[in-house]
């Protein structure tokens, strides 16, 4: 070979490992995008959601319009639960329909949920009163169901 013929050669060998010497460094940032954007779908799509809020809220109107305050006492988060008893809550409640009136009309006016927790606005209208009062109520998912973690108002 040609010292002339040698020198192309290693000239050519020479640019295309030049050119190749980026490739690992861009395979490799690919990768790692590419890995990011597995991470995020994974996280995003199969992390668990919490479940529809809307039947607690208004399993909430059914049972203080039916007056069934066990019921409304079971959907009471457990540290609300260890404020007192089954039968002291339903006490109370009953105490409320006799100074304010049962309630004869709830319908909840906004539900904003925001990841495992849930803010619900009632406005519950009570026998021998025009005006509906207003209540506020915080929800927690608990597992496959939601919770009442917190009220107030005219609840």
């Amino acid at each position: 070979m040609r010292d002339e013929d040698r020198m192309a050669a290693t000239g050519d060998a020479k640019r295309r490992k030049r050119r190749l010497s980026g490739a690992p460094l861009l395979l490799g940032a690919l990768a790692g995008l590419a890995l990011c954007g597995l991470g995020y779908l994974a996280l995003t799509f199969l992390a668990p959601r919490p479940p529809d809020a809307q039947p607690t809220v208004s399993a909430i109107c059914a049972d203080l319009t039916a007056r069934r305050y066990d019921k409304l006492y079971a959907l009471l988060d457990p540290a609300l639960q260890a404020q007192g008893t089954e039968a002291q809550f339903v006490a109370s409640q009953r105490e409320l329909d006799q100074l304010q009136g049962p309630v004869t009309s709830c319908a909840s006016s906004s539900v904003t949920v925001s990841g495992a927790s849930a803010s619900v606005s009632y406005a519950l209208t009570r026998a021998g009163s025009a005006q509906p009062a207003s209540a506020q109520v915080t929800l927690s998912a608990d597992g496959a169901s939601w919770r009442i973690s917190a009220y107030t108002g005219a609840f």
